[in-house]
């Protein structure tokens, strides 16, 4: 008799623990699900970078809405000009030997406010560590029967005052002082590097007689530098006067 009732009570223990096992397995089961929502939160995170994207667009508009205002300079050889207000003009006369390897009458010269580090970041790389940005016009007082042979000794003489000299870009399609009317003068544009310079410089041809429009550090002002030489209006009647003369 005693050994059934050991046996029911055995068997008793027995259920009990079982039935503590299904618990406790229930238990820890249940976590699980929670892994899966942290895994999903990224998710919820997509459409916020997309909502952000159109913030950027009006830094883009701040910066290009500010435009200097522009000065038109008449100056002598029957050149006008077109320059930012705030660039300095200096009218002169002096004639002497350049670094393209002609004597030539220097009329005006231009020179921008000092470039910020703005200006210089964007121009970067940049050989031209100056200041600020330049351009010299001159004229050639001995006419030039072949503007093709003329450019080419400017080229060579170019290359042998610098010990560098490096041709970036050449442009033979170049047109200066277009109207409406007129197609402009042929004009060839050279740039270049030398150790320590950049220069851009447009050789112009207005019936034999040739103008020098000599950008130094143009990098910087690289818009006003294309807006000016694009303003440049040279007049045939003042041109053939001073021929007569």
């Amino acid at each position: 008799m005693k050994t059934n009732n050991n046996f029911f009570l055995i068997s008793g223990c027995i259920a009990l623990i079982l039935v503590c096992a299904v618990i406790v397995a229930g238990c820890t089961s249940s976590t699980t699900p929670a892994k899966s929502d942290s895994s999903a939160a990224p998710s919820t995170a997509i459409p916020v970078a997309t909502v952000q994207a159109p913030v950027q667009t009006p830094a883009i508009i701040v910066a290009t809405s500010t435009q200097v205002p522009t000065t038109t300079a008449s100056l002598s050889n029957g050149v006008t000009i077109t320059y930012p207000s705030d660039w300095e003009k200096k009218e002169t006369s002096e004639t002497s030997l350049r670094d393209y390897g002609r004597t030539t009458t220097n009329i005006a010269n231009f020179f921008s406010p000092d470039i910020t580090s703005e200006r210089a970041t964007s121009a970067y790389p940049n050989v031209d560590k100056s200041k600020y940005t330049s351009l010299s016009i001159d004229v050639d007082p001995n006419p030039v029967k072949d503007f093709e042979n003329y450019f080419n000794q400017v080229t060579l003489a170019l290359g042998t005052n610098y010990k560098h000299f490096d041709i970036t870009k050449h442009n033979y399609q170049l047109s200066i002082s277009k109207t409406d009317t007129l197609p402009g003068y042929k004009s060839y544009q050279m740039d270049f590097d030398t150790d320590n310079m950049r220069g851009t410089y447009i050789f112009t041809n207005v019936d034999g007689t040739i103008y020098i429009f000599a950008f130094k550090n143009p990098s910087p002002y690289s818009a006003e530098v294309h807006e000016i030489w694009d303003s440049i209006k040279i007049l045939p009647n003042v041109v053939s006067t001073q021929k007569q003369r």
